[in-house]
């Protein structure tokens, strides 16, 4: 024992040593073996003697010995030698085929056997096809069968265990083994067993030449057939080995020597055992020791095909196991799962409910609740010849004025005065056309980003979240712009503050609500709009009609509120009004009026009607000066066709000016000459009683007048229309330039454009820079990314679970829709119609989620103005939102409903009952569903229409359910167009689960008294799958898809969904 502890370090030293001589002579055969070699002595066969005969053969003797413990003749002293080896002394390997018995020739040295057709291996011994075995010499012996055999009732079996005798050739795959040896010299094992002598033989090979042999005994071998993978094991109580004199590790070169360790602690037992998908492995508790100090790995690894030829009524009957019954571990895992889904929505419903639920009673620290009302910087807006032209058109021309704190500004005029443009252009919103002039704040240019971020903004439009109450509504509001330092209680204060002023504090649980599902008013909804802009309390505040839709006790109240927040607060506040009432009226600082675009007046509200009564045109009494400005500046711009038969200016269509996408406001600044309907007819010197309130009808024919001028009108617009022009900019009606003249060379024009000029000259020691100084005094630091996301997902959340109608159709859809498959392909069978309807029930589950996500495409589009417009007044970043709507919008959608599709159909059909089979089946689901959701919405995004959008997505499934797999071969498709399939997301999913499903399987199917048994890999192959393509590329393609659609709709949100007014 002391020596062979002693000698195993020194064999180790002598494995690793640089010193190996094998790998530098790799071409030498020398030897230090026995006096005479099977090539020296082969010769005595062939009948020729030498001239000098060297002793003759003799295994009796010590000196020799049979290589492959062959059987030494007592009586001759011969070798009698196993199958597949020749030679005096059974070292030489025997080619042709084990068919050609005695008859094979040796090999030649040197080179390597050139094998039959069918016959494989290094010595010919495994055979590989049916012919092969054709005439093969039957096994088993003439008692267990007729004499008369047909050839065809052959086969060459190859399932690996021995019926007979068995023979397999292996390749050795542990990597340091191949590392240390050289790729370029193959290590490779023969294997086979006798069962009449439960024997088996191992030959160790490098470069096709036998290191070392050995002999096991006493063998015996079981074979283990499970649902999905078949496997074979040899045990063997005894091992003896012998090595090969100069040969590799065997003292090649004057290499190692391991003879002494196989001949002295090889003894077993051995086991060499093979499972289909797994490859082989040979094991020996020495030998794997050996292995495992030296190489790192447990034991030998093998790849092995082996052979043996049989009867077709000898080969081994396959009667497969039942299916394991693991619906239990199933069950088990996916309600776990269902467990932590309902937990986490749980946890996110709680959540979500709380932040914006009751919060009971509200403590501010000390004078927090005036802070954000008094830390600010007072702004003064002046703005200087503001002009705006689309394409070759002037809508605006020249606007000038000034706005101080603590004043409200009413923007005025007519339909299509141009008054919504121009508060745009003063918000400093995107418009389309070209802008020229300039703003100031408080004497500076302030950039586009400092003056939105002191600046708010009330769109004409309400665009709310139909799921939200009014509460939330505006509390989402103070959360996501208010400053971050500001706490959460002054926070909701202020809220609640601002729904009282606006007069909807008692309304403030209820729903905002939408089409079909009405809760509040539409004045209510245009106080809410205006209380999430009144709620950050901005420096300068502009809005856009904010007394449309409501009554005029409520228009009073919405101003009376303005008006409140300009002069308490010190505020400034500009916006647009359309014929307000009187008692409106009377609460106005300024007044900017404006008659197609011209500036008619722009100064102090209290000095307007005097103004107007010096150049002639006095407001008569009793009369609403809101409505004599409005009457006034129609008459003036219509003036032309009362006063002058002249025909409009008309000119060709311009290729270059698109006029459809246009706003009401900008396509009511088009009609500055006459425009058919809404003026006199041609020739008619009477006044148009329709379109003033100060005239009154002149003669007893008004209404036949009135009939022939509306015909003449019809049949004017009827006419441009036709012609394919359209009218430009014509001259000013004579009344209406007097009247911009008249402006413009007022004191009161000129005392603008020098109050201008002084505050350009008092930036340096006057007024201070509002975007600097609010930085510094507040910060103006809003909601950070993560405050960001999750407001907005307890948001989009809260959206969801509200309105539950689209998550019930699909969690109900996904369950029904299971137990009908279920039901119509339960417990499918292992055969070609089992194999059709496992097929047919992947491709159906891919179009029934392709084609539900469609579904996802109003989750955007919905909420398009809504993202826009909250963006550009600054609530919340692209990316917060984007990740929101995809977490808490997306993922409850697809997501969940193919797990409890999976979860029912699975077990139901009778898939592969293996768990971790089983979670690849959901992975799959999972990850397609998320590939068609992300194509949907990038779709949805990127196209604004719905209906087009959907288009698009219906012909984008098709064209991809096109190439799953099942309805075209891939490989009966032109090698120029296989990459369509290599594209397709149905198709990585649809074979995925093909593969996952039916790569160990094995279908039986009898025909005409026949029974086939048939691997399912096969036929997929000839279906055009690939049977090793599960993770790649499979589900990788699948990952990189929703990856690459991920990121390209995030960046077509960002990068082209932008607010252009």
């Amino acid at each position: 024992m002391a020596l062979r502890f002693l000698r195993r370090p020194l064999l180790y030293l002598l494995i690793l040593s640089p010193v190996l001589a094998y790998r530098r002579s790799s071409n030498s055969s020398a030897s230090r073996s026995l006096p005479y070699s099977s090539y020296e002595l082969s010769g005595l066969t062939q009948g020729t003697v030498p001239e000098k005969c060297p002793p003759c053969f003799n295994c009796k003797l010590p000196v020799f010995a049979c290589g492959q413990y062959g059987e030494c003749n007592e009586y001759d002293g011969q070798c009698k030698c196993p199958a597949g080896w020749g030679g005096i002394d059974c070292l030489i390997p025997q080619c042709d085929s084990l068919a050609d018995g005695d008859q094979r020739r040796l090999r030649e040295e040197g080179k390597a056997c050139e094998c039959k057709e069918g016959w494989g291996g290094i010595n010919c011994n495994v055979c590989q096809t049916n012919q092969a075995c054709a005439n093969f010499p039957l096994a088993g012996g003439p008692e267990n069968l007729d004499d008369e055999i047909d050839p065809e009732d052959m086969r060459c079996y190859t399932g690996g265990e021995t019926v007979f005798n068995n023979h397999q050739m292996c390749n050795v795959t542990n990597r340091k083994i191949i590392d240390q040896v050289g790729a370029h010299r193959p290590v490779q094992v023969t294997f086979s067993c006798e069962t009449a002598r439960d024997t088996c033989q191992f030959q160790f090979w490098v470069d096709q030449k036998e290191s070392f042999y050995c002999a096991l005994d006493q063998c015996s071998s079981k074979s283990s057939n499970e649902y999905s993978t078949n496997g074979t094991t040899y045990d063997c109580e005894h091992i003896k080995c012998n090595c090969i004199p100069g040969r590799f590790i065997c003292g090649e070169d004057g290499s190692v020597n391991i003879d002494d360790f196989l001949r002295e602690e090889i003894k077993g037992p051995a086991k060499f055992s093979c499972k289909s998908g797994a490859g082989c492995r040979f094991e020996e508790p020495a030998m794997n020791e050996l292995i495992s100090d030296i190489f790192g790995d447990p034991y030998i690894t093998l790849n092995c095909d082996g052979g043996e030829c049989l009867h077709f009524s000898q080969v081994p009957g396959f009667v497969r196991p039942p299916k394991p019954d693991n619906t239990k571990w199933m069950a088990l895992s996916a309600a776990g799962v269902g467990i932590i889904i309902l937990i986490s929505s749980a946890s996110l419903w709680y959540a979500g409910r709380a932040s914006g639920g009751e919060f009971g009673q509200i403590r501010l620290p000390d004078d927090e609740q005036a802070r954000l009302m008094n830390d600010h910087v007072p702004a003064t807006l002046h703005f200087s010849n503001i002009s705006y032209t689309l394409g070759s058109r002037v809508l605006l021309d020249n606007i000038s004025g000034t706005v101080k704190p603590g004043q409200v500004c009413a923007i005025m005029g007519a339909s299509g005065a141009g008054k919504s443009t121009f508060l745009d252009i003063l918000a400093r919103k995107a418009k389309r056309g070209t802008v020229s002039g300039t703003t100031y704040v408080n004497g500076r240019e302030v950039a586009n980003d400092q003056f939105k971020a002191v600046t708010g903004f009330v769109d004409q439009e309400d665009t709310l979240m139909s799921t939200l109450t009014v509460y939330e509504t505006v509390l989402y509001s103070a959360l996501l712009r208010l400053p971050r330092d500001m706490s959460l209680e002054a926070k909701k204060f202020r809220t609640l503050e601002t729904m009282n002023e606006l007069g909807i504090l008692g309304i403030k649980d209820s729903r905002i609500g939408g089409v079909g599902h009405r809760s509040i008013s539409g004045g209510e909804k245009r106080r809410v709009s205006i209380a999430c802009e009144l709620v950050t309390s901005p420096s300068i505040l502009f809005l856009d009609e904010p007394t449309s839709g409501l009554d005029a006790y409520n228009a009073f109240n919405v101003v009376e509120s303005l008006v409140s927040l300009a002069r308490d607060y010190n505020r400034t506040v500009l916006f647009t009004i359309h014929q307000p009432r009187s008692n409106i009226v009377a609460l106005f600082d300024q007044l900017i009026l404006l008659a197609s675009g011209k500036l008619v007046y722009a100064g102090e509200f209290s000095k307007c009607q005097a103004y107007f009564s010096d150049i002639g045109q006095p407001c008569p009494p009793g009369f609403n000066i809101a409505d004599f400005f409005i009457d006034l500046t129609m008459h003036a711009s219509l003036d032309e066709r009362m006063s002058h038969d002249i025909s409009p200016t008309l000119e060709p269509e311009s290729p270059h000016e698109d006029l459809t996408n246009l706003g009401d406001e900008e396509r009511g600044l088009l009609r500055q000459a006459p425009l058919p309907l809404s003026v006199r007819s041609r020739g008619s010197t009477s006044p148009d009683l329709e379109e003033t309130e100060l005239q009154t009808r002149a003669n007893s024919n008004a209404g036949v007048n009135y009939i022939k001028r509306k015909t003449s009108q019809l049949l004017e617009a009827v006419s441009l229309s036709s012609s394919g022009k359209k009218v430009t900019n014509a001259p000013l009606p004579p009344k209406l330039a007097a009247l911009v003249d008249a402006y413009a060379e007022s004191g009161i024009a000129k005392g603008i454009k020098e109050e201008g000029e002084a505050l350009r000259r008092a930036t340096t020691g006057g007024l201070p820079d509002v975007a600097v100084e609010t930085t510094l005094l507040r910060g103006r630091k809003r909601a950070g990314y993560g405050t960001q996301f999750r407001i907005l997902s307890g948001r989009a959340f809260k959206n969801l679970y509200r309105d539950p109608a689209l998550l019930a159709a699909h969690y109900l859809s996904s369950i029904a829709l299971a137990l009908i498959c279920g039901l119509f392909f339960h417990n499918v069978t292992n055969d070609i119609s089992g194999f059709q309807n496992r097929l047919g029930l992947f491709f159906f589950t891919l179009a029934l989620f392709g084609f539900s996500c469609l579904s996802s495409l109003g989750l955007f589009a919905n909420e398009r103005i809504l993202f826009i417009r909250e963006r550009a007044n600054g609530y919340y970043s692209t990316v917060t939102y984007f990740a929101s709507k995809v977490l808490f919008d997306i993922l409850p959608l697809r997501v969940v409903p193919p797990i409890m599709f999976g979860a029912i159909v699975y077990p139901l059909v009778g898939l592969v009952p293996a768990v971790v089979s089983f979670w690849k089946f959901m992975l799959i689901l999972v990850l397609f569903n998320l590939t068609t959701a992300m194509v949907v919405l990038f779709l949805s995004i990127a196209i604004a229409s719905t209906s087009v959008a959907g288009l698009a997505g219906t012909l984008v499934m098709l064209f991809n359910l096109m190439f799953t797999g099942l309805l075209i071969n891939r490989d009966s498709v032109p090698a120029a167009f296989r990459w369509l399939h290599t594209v397709s997301f149905f198709h990585a999913a649809f074979e995925a689960l093909a593969v996952n499903e039916l790569r160990y399987l094995h279908l039986t199917e009898t025909k005409y008294g026949v029974e086939l048994d048939v691997p399912a890999a096969v036929i997929l192959s000839t279906f055009g799958l690939h049977a090793q393509s599960f993770w790649w590329p499979n589900t990788a393609l699948l990952g990189i898809f929703f990856t690459v659609l991920t990121a390209a709709s995030y960046l077509t949100l960002q990068l082209f969904v932008k607010e252009k007014r």
